[in-house]
């Protein structure tokens, strides 16, 4: 292992170094509490790990580029830049005011460029943070989920994995996709850092299930909640015989829906609205119709999937549904079906 991996966080000094930056002791005026990565850019702050612009602001949104990731990680590590080899970058010659840093990041093998250009103005993707994170931190680890928008033969499928694997990143749970082309910020940044020097700043990795188990949950769901209910109401239209009680058949409900869904939604639509469907009781069932399922968004107690009902000619119009499941006693119950389609009042 290299020396420089050989480092407290005790004594970790990470400056984002611009010309116009200083640090600030007083909070920043563009970061209000409630903003989403307040507690971690504090954090840093108050370590003297990261500061602000001289007119008080932070930035959070402005990206980070290569030689500043490089300069960030070379401070962070204790990096000596004195007599590194050259690294024969085309764009990045001796007089370059990040020349020493970007030829020990390169060296160390941190930080490398393409196609002999080190792009150093460019923004750091997140893809490539992910990377140059895992490297210099020796991280390991893996997301079982996975990310929608990373394949296996990503570039960076293993190092985004790693700081996945690591409780580093979420990724954006609306989707379940990591973004790895897109700009590095700097609040992502400082995220990412005080998540990497403070366990209390990592959140816990999101678990859940892949889509599949969700559309075969509310698929067997449906049909034999269809079928439960259609017994019911075609022997009662056949013989004239009243319908059983809800409370005989609300177990089969409690299998797959809560307690407040079935006890609410389903026995007021069980005692009042299933004569009026009768033999169309299945338009009352969409999800076996839906096309592009996606999560809305999930963590570890719900997830949200939303999927479009296409226009039939029972349905003139498309109608967009989502459903939400939550988790209870290490399985997952639907709590509401809803369609949210902009015309429905």
């Amino acid at each position: 292992m290299h020396s420089w991996k050989k480092w407290s966080f005790a004594f970790i000094a990470v400056y984002f170094i611009f010309s116009t930056a200083t640090f600030a002791n007083d909070s920043f005026s563009d970061i209000d509490s409630d903003f989403w990565a307040n507690a971690e850019i504090s954090y840093l702050e108050e370590n003297n790990i990261i500061g602000g612009y001289s007119n008080g602001e932070f930035r959070p949104g402005n990206e980070v580029t290569r030689s500043q990731a490089a300069i960030m990680i070379a401070e962070s590590l204790d990096l000596d830049t004195s007599n590194r080899p050259d690294p024969a970058f085309e764009d990045v010659d001796e007089s370059y005011h990040a020349y020493d840093t970007i030829a020990a990041v390169a060296d160390e093998g941190i930080i490398n460029g393409d196609d002999g250009q080190f792009e150093p103005n460019e923004p750091l993707t997140r893809g490539q943070m992910a990377a140059v994170l895992t490297r210099a931190y020796d991280l390991s680890g893996e997301y079982t989920p996975g990310f929608a928008d990373v394949d296996e033969d990503y570039i960076f499928y293993h190092d985004i994995q790693a700081l996945a694997g690591s409780n580093i990143t979420t990724g954006y749970a609306s989707d379940n996709t990591f973004r790895p082309g897109e700009s590095t910020t700097r609040a992502q940044f400082s995220v990412f850092m005080a998540r990497i020097m403070n366990d209390e700043y990592k959140q816990e990795p999101v678990d859940t299930p892949p889509l599949s188990h969700f559309e075969n949950r509310i698929t067997e769901a449906e049909e034999t909640i269809e079928m439960t209910m259609y017994e019911e109401w075609e022997g009662e239209f056949q013989s004239n015989e009243p319908k059983a009680p809800f409370e005989e058949i609300e177990n089969t409900f409690l299998d797959y829906y809560t307690e407040d869904m079935t006890t609410t939604v389903w026995a007021d639509f069980y005692e009042n609205e299933l004569d009026d469907y009768g033999p169309a009781l299945a338009q009352a069932f969409p999800f076996r119709n839906m096309e592009d399922i996606e999560f809305v968004t999930r963590n570890n107690e719900k997830v949200v999937i939303g999927g479009t009902e296409p226009e039939t000619e029972l349905n003139n119009q498309a109608t967009y549904y989502e459903y939400t499941l939550v988790q209870q006693n290490n399985a997952w119950y639907i709590d509401s079906s809803e369609d949210i389609s902009p015309n429905n009042e």
